[in-house]
């Protein structure tokens, strides 16, 4: 007696687990390389932020140690103090200092980021608004 044995329904599957595998691999490759480049974009923002709020740290340490700004760059003499802005690559750090009080103490009133809006950057046109 001679056995046959049938490959049809046994190819079928074999395809069909193979085109699986391959697609959740494409998949793995596709999200891996999105988290990569998000985390690149994260740690180069963080990277601005971290130095204008070195520099704005610079500029309170100014103020505290000689009872003025110093000789900086985008500080303005006020009223009741002095304020400081930072620009670095689209992201601006506005710090607002009131003067001495009667204990010697300096107030911050103002510690602002923000990104510069930027006309012709191309994450602007995502929706116009209508």
């Amino acid at each position: 007696m001679t056995h046959k044995t049938r490959l049809g329904p046994i190819a079928i599957f074999l395809v069909i687990v193979t085109m699986v595998i391959t697609t959740l691999a494409v998949l793995t490759v596709a999200t891996s390389n999105a988290d990569i480049t998000m985390a690149r974009r994260f740690a180069d923002v963080t990277r601005i932020r971290y130095g204008l709020e070195a520099q704005a740290e610079e500029f309170l340490s100014n103020v505290e140690s000689s009872g003025g700004a110093g000789a900086m760059d985008g500080v303005t003499v006020t009223d009741g103090g002095y304020e400081y802005t930072a620009e670095n690559e689209g992201y601006r750090l506005e710090v607002a200092v009131t003067g001495p009080d009667a204990a010697g103490d300096y107030g911050v009133t103002r510690w602002k980021l923000t990104k510069i809006w930027n006309a012709s950057d191309p994450m602007n046109s995502i929706w116009p608004g209508n």
